[in-house]
């Protein structure tokens, strides 16, 4: 493998600097997405069949999958689960997840479809929902602030995008980006809505579930 990117780097520097960078942002923040500044290029050089494949040999030998959506804008890495395990996520973190994955979900059956099988909502109603679903599953809601943190963590993965803050209304535009379906995929779907239904929570790491490529791929996006 090492001598496949010294062979790269000897044909094509520039081409090869890109790859790095694409290596690098997939280890930082595991996804990156065409809309966000600098990821274009980056994309761009993944869909090359000789890249993408390097690439994801690459990412094999540590135990992760390299998927590439070009209709969806984005690329990403997910664990592969028989290799190192589930990853594990917050109590927390994993409801706001299943928030924007059922958001998303509402947005697409109601046609509410921007480019790339995104969707919009705003801060202000997506915690208005996260407040309905945790008070259904007897749990502490958490404060406005803590909420954005959280959404402001999958920003940064680019799961999702904030816009700016209009400060007369003091709400933001959230772009749900459609890479959620393949993040929480139906069988976490499934196992976080039987804790829904069940409110058997607890206040230490809890495993996320295997997250299902196979139900992903069926999503349709209008």
């Amino acid at each position: 493998m090492l001598s496949e990117f010294q062979t790269l780097e000897a044909r094509d520097p520039r081409r090869m600097h890109r790859v790095t960078q694409a290596i690098s942002q997939l280890l930082r923040h595991q996804f990156l997405h065409v809309q966000d500044r600098g990821s274009s290029a980056l994309l761009e050089v993944l869909l090359r069949p000789d890249v993408e494949r390097l690439v994801a040999d690459y990412f094999e030998v540590a135990g992760y999958r390299l998927v590439v959506r070009e209709s969806e804008g984005w690329a990403g890495i997910l664990p592969d689960t028989e290799q190192i395990g589930h990853p594990r996520m917050r109590i927390d973190e994993t409801l706001v997840l299943l928030l924007f994955r059922r958001l998303w979900e509402e947005g697409i059956q109601e046609g509410d479809v921007e480019r790339y099988g995104s969707v919009m909502v705003t801060l202000n109603a997506a915690y208005d929902a996260y407040q309905d679903m945790v008070a259904r599953a007897r749990r502490a809601t958490l404060g406005i602030n803590e909420f954005k943190a959280l959404v402001t963590a999958l920003d940064r993965r680019a799961i999702v995008h904030m816009g700016d803050i209009d400060d007369e209304l003091e709400d933001m535009p959230i772009t749900i980006r459609a890479l959620i379906a393949t993040v929480a995929g139906e069988e976490f779907m499934a196992h976080l809505e039987q804790l829904l239904a069940g409110g058997d929570y607890q206040e230490s790491e809890t495993e996320e579930p295997v997250i299902d490529l196979d139900d992903a791929d069926e999503e349709e996006v209008a």
